[in-house]
């Protein structure tokens, strides 16, 4: 959950995200704010944002930006947005206690929830003139509960709110991802025991440059069976994968891998998020060999416990509105749904 932000539990907000200022003018490129004492108004912004692609060496500033934020969401890490930003036409802008992520899309502009920490006006003031600078209205994609709980505080009566149930994350608690315990994960631990019956020589391994070239292999023959199929892997998603293998250590991945003897069988990476989460971002297995989703699943929470003792949450991020997908993540029960919204500007 979002800390910055108290309002969803008192009512109002008194967190760093809603610091009390009570106006802001844009003039050119400047934006002024004063504060409720009535003190002289201060520059916010004098020169013009710089967006930009984003390269290998931005994780330095938008790292400790996303964890101010300290958001559970699958946006919380910085990795989110290096890896699927080119694909979605985003360029993003450093404003020091905050960032802005533009995203230009066919449909048109929209910006994501301007993480960080501090007051969000002198962000939500650049974004509403960026928008109206191109004739439409200002929209924010991808905002948490937490976060409208903070939109409100600052803009009570301002934005319009809409559920996006095909971008909500499914969040598990790793302990339970770990154990498949319970009546309701029987069926998991059948796949389990099935694929150590059928393959007692398998092993776990965390993954490293040493298996990267092996789990290319396995994703050209992932690719090759779900050719056609609603499940089936968007060039977006190939492209983000290689890139991550590309930037692997430099973006802070954890991953891990499956054998059967020396056959690798499956992989999978992501990046801690929030304080108490893991994102899961990639996930890929041989389906040829029975049970291999639900043990790489299984080992690599239990690996991810070991090395993050404070780990409670998985993210297995959203299902997209693709059916086969959001009955397979259904079927493992998430703790709870981390809902997302699009904020309108009205």
């Amino acid at each position: 959950m979002d800390k910055t932000c108290n309002k969803k539990q008192t009512g109002s907000c008194t967190g760093s995200c809603c610091a009390q200022t009570c106006s802001y003018q844009v003039s050119g490129n400047t934006a002024l704010s004063m504060d409720w004492g009535g003190n002289a108004p201060s520059i916010i912004r004098s020169t013009p944002i710089e967006f930009r692609e984003l390269s290998i060496a931005d994780r330095s500033w938008m790292a400790p930006i996303l964890a101010a934020e300290d958001s559970l969401a699958s946006d919380g890490c910085f990795g989110t947005f290096f890896l699927w930003g080119r694909a979605y036409g985003m360029t993003a802008a450093d404003l020091g206690s905050r960032m802005i992520a533009r995203y230009q899309t066919e449909d048109g502009l929209f910006f994501s929830y301007p993480a960080g920490s501090g007051t969000l006006k002198p962000a939500i003031t650049q974004m509403k003139r960026l928008a109206e600078q191109l004739g439409q209205p200002l929209l924010i994609k991808g905002v948490t509960e937490a976060q409208k709980q903070c939109l409100l505080a600052e803009f009570p009566t301002q934005f319009r709110f809409e559920g996006l149930r095909d971008s909500a994350d499914y969040i598990y608690e790793a302990g339970t991802l770990a154990s498949l315990g319970g009546k309701k994960l029987h069926n998991k631990r059948n796949h389990c025991n099935r694929f150590e019956q059928e393959c007692p020589d398998w092993h776990f391994e965390v993954l490293g440059q040493e298996h990267i070239d092996s789990c290319l292999a396995l994703l050209q023959s992932w690719e090759e069976n779900h050719e056609g199929l609603e499940s089936g892997m968007p060039e977006a998603e190939k492209e983000a994968i290689l890139t991550a293998f590309k930037h692997y250590d430099a973006l802070g991945l954890t991953g891990g891998v499956l054998y059967a003897g020396d056959r690798l069988l499956a992989f999978t990476f992501g990046e801690p998020v929030g304080g108490h989460g893991f994102d899961v971002r990639f996930e890929k297995a041989d389906i040829t060999v029975h049970g291999t989703y639900q043990m790489i699943n299984r080992e690599f929470v239990r690996h991810l416990l070991k090395v993050y003792p404070e780990l409670h949450y998985i993210n297995r991020e959203e299902d997209m509105g693709m059916e086969n997908l959001r009955k397979a993540k259904e079927s493992y029960y998430p703790a709870f749904m981390l809902d997302k919204y699009a904020a309108r500007w009205e």
